[in-house]
């Protein structure tokens, strides 16, 4: 299974500010749906809070310090540990596992994941979330792709 963080930043590395993302833009959004279909989504709580429910068809993984009772829709599982939620993915057999949020579980994660996919918005914008520093020494900047209002940058993982 391979792990990817999928996430929208603007120039100044904000993510989001007050547990929301602090721009609107539906093209991005049409992107990260369509690349997330199908496959499994690993968030923190509060992310997980800010979307108030669960993404349709994806799993979605969440990691909380509190315990919760998996009573939910079939396709939304509380975890208390990143590697619990990691093992869950891989026994849901989905060939991708995104990693969508927040700043803390992206920081966890960073020198996990095989790839990265940096949507980068074409400002500056004040928040209080930010993404944590690519290394570029760990990463290959593979390719990017133009849309409309935003860029797309795909990194691989180096494997010297």
């Amino acid at each position: 299974m391979k792990k990817i963080i999928i996430s929208a930043i603007s120039l100044n590395n904000v993510i989001g500010k007050n547990n929301r993302i602090p721009w609107k833009n539906q093209e991005e959004l049409n992107y990260f749906k369509e690349t997330t279909l199908n496959y499994a989504v690993l968030m923190g709580r509060r992310t997980f809070d800010s979307l108030n429910k669960p993404l349709p068809k994806r799993f979605n993984l969440v990691i909380s310090r509190e315990e919760y009772i998996n009573d939910k829709p079939n396709n939304l599982f509380y975890f208390t540990s990143l590697s619990e939620a990691i093992i869950h993915a891989d026994n849901l057999n989905v060939d991708k596992l995104f990693i969508i949020g927040g700043s803390e579980v992206y920081s966890q994660m960073i020198n996990e994941v095989d790839e990265l996919l940096i949507s980068r918005i074409p400002f500056e914008i004040e928040g209080d979330t930010y993404f944590p520093v690519i290394n570029v020494k760990d990463w290959h900047l593979k390719e990017v792709k133009d849309f409309q209002s935003f860029k797309v940058e795909s990194y691989l993982r180096k494997t010297d």
